[in-house]
């Protein structure tokens, strides 16, 4: 009888291993979401829009932290610092993957492979906006200003899109303007109001309000194409400025090793709150262009973009620091 019941109770207890505890279901508390700029910046407005509507799909709160520093890059390393639970993810930015591996010689983190792509969100042209101190509408008429008088061009951090655009603006006019850069796209658009700087380039929606509320003026887009947006406000190849395309995006990426059920719920939940009517109206009319993928087609979109930006830059001359 005892060596059966010894017998017994080993099948019982190599049964109780293979299944295990019962796994909680994600998420079973609130989500936190990494933004790699100041609040106010376009990456800030598109997660705090989406943010309520997110939170009721997933049961849980979405609570939004900014961690600005390094283009992007701080935020990477604090998240990748956290465990792949899905309990702490990021709202990612171009920058991070695509314009940064161009503009720096060390980095603490592979731009494709330390991430797990969850969902794109949407993309969005950047804008040369000036302050309302200055004059002028053209490219030719600001190379005339930074002729006669010592010139700024404010950006979001140092690598950022902004800062990349607006490089690439002072070699096709041949001219010199100096970068200042600021913590975060709220304090370099504040800049520009203030006009501590002469110009920026910015994310549309981090400025379409105060376009519209006559506190800075939109110049031109970086695009090929105008922006329903601010539908008067042309575009640098309109104005003579040939190939000048640069636009940036966002999405939801977890570190390496996110299990894949986190990755499913969080792309289902991100897919059906960009098909809200209201939220995405409010997105569109920011100068936000939706953009649905899958999580596989992000990763490929990543790649591409890292791929595209890295010619960009060299191409511009940009030596990597």
């Amino acid at each position: 009888m005892i060596p059966r019941l010894r017998l017994a109770i080993a099948a019982l207890a190599t049964l109780a291993a293979a299944t295990g505890p019962a796994q909680a279901a994600w998420p079973e508390k609130p989500v936190k979401i990494f933004i790699g700029y100041a609040a106010g910046g376009s990456t800030d407005v598109v997660a705090r829009v989406m943010a309520a509507k997110l939170g009721e799909r997933l049961g849980q709160p979405i609570v939004i932290e900014n961690k600005p520093g390094g283009a992007g890059d701080l935020a990477a390393e604090l998240m990748m610092q956290a465990p792949s639970d899905g309990y702490t993810l990021f709202m990612t930015t171009v920058a991070v993957h695509a314009i940064n591996p161009g503009l720096y010689k060390t980095r603490k983190f592979h731009p494709i492979d330390d991430f797990t792509p969850i969902a794109m969100i949407a993309s969005y042209p950047m804008i040369l906006i000036g302050s309302t101190q200055t004059t002028f509408r053209t490219p030719a008429e600001l190379k005339a200003l930074a002729t006669k008088t010592p010139t700024f061009y404010a950006s979001s951090g140092i690598g950022s899109p902004g800062h990349l655009s607006g490089e690439l603006l002072v070699r096709a006019l041949g001219t010199t303007i100096t970068h200042v850069p600021y913590k975060g796209g709220s304090p370099s658009v504040l800049a520009v109001i203030s006009g501590e700087a002469q110009l920026s380039f910015a994310t549309l929606p981090a400025v379409v309000p105060q376009i519209r509320g006559g506190k800075v003026r939109g110049v031109a887009l970086a695009a090929r194409e105008r922006n329903s947006a601010v539908p008067e406000v042309p575009t640098l190849i309109e104005q003579g400025l040939a190939d000048f395309d640069v636009g940036t995006w966002t999405g939801f990426v977890g570190p390496k090793g996110l299990p894949a059920e986190v990755v499913q719920k969080m792309h289902a939940a991100v897919t059906a709150t960009l098909a809200d009517p209201a939220i995405r109206k409010r997105l569109v009319d920011e100068g936000a262009e939706i953009r649905d993928m899958t999580p596989a087609e992000f990763g490929s979109y990543m790649r591409s973009e890292n791929a595209r930006w890295t010619k960009v830059i060299r191409d511009a001359g940009v030596v990597p620091q």
